[in-house]
């Protein structure tokens, strides 16, 4: 695992495609299907890959292209058969007045139902500028708000991550709220 202390972040939407996805398609087709059958709630939508990245003078560069979600699965699921790209994602690290840290319970409905995790979830396009860059300090307020209900307004932004460990990129920023974790 690779630690790396962030200053600034530039990640960038590529056209470039995933040709693992394109090569992949009719056996990751046969691997949604039965996921979907198991959950019927499932989302198929598009997501955002990291092909390419690097990290150098505390800014965290990467390039990403759009995929679908069942290929990423697939890709994760089958253990990373295609070692040149990586899941980058944001996450907070919703830190309380009492020194809590918080983290929640997957829902049983989605894919990784009754697993721990902290707040964060897939880039997407909606994390998309209009200037090609991929705001992922937003994806990590909107997800924020979404699984938690939190604003990230309301809290003392804090130190921020990139954690490299196997096929992940987490980004990740230190969220302080004035509240107890019995509060929040």
């Amino acid at each position: 695992m690779e630690v790396h202390r962030l200053s600034g972040l530039d990640l960038r939407l590529t056209r470039d495609h995933w040709t693992f996805a394109a090569e992949h398609r009719a056996k990751i087709a046969e691997h949604w299907k039965g996921l979907v059958a198991e959950r019927p709630h499932l989302w198929n939508g598009e997501v955002l890959i990291c092909l390419r990245n690097a990290v150098g003078d505390g800014v965290l560069r990467a390039e990403l292209a759009k995929t679908d979600y069942a290929s990423f699965v697939a890709w994760r699921d089958w253990d990373a058969p295609d070692a040149s790209v990586r899941n980058c994602f944001g996450s907070p690290v919703v830190l309380t007045s009492d020194r809590a840290i918080m983290f929640g319970e997957m829902a049983a409905s989605t894919l990784n139902g009754g697993k721990i995790y902290p707040p964060g979830g897939s880039l997407e396009p909606r994390d998309i500028m209009a200037d090609g860059t991929v705001d992922v300090l937003g994806s990590i307020a909107t997800e924020l708000r979404e699984e938690t209900g939190l604003n990230a307004a309301e809290a003392r932004g804090g130190a921020m991550v990139a954690i490299r460990e196997g096929h992940r990129i987490a980004v990740c920023q230190a969220l302080t709220f004035d509240l107890t974790v019995a509060e929040i």
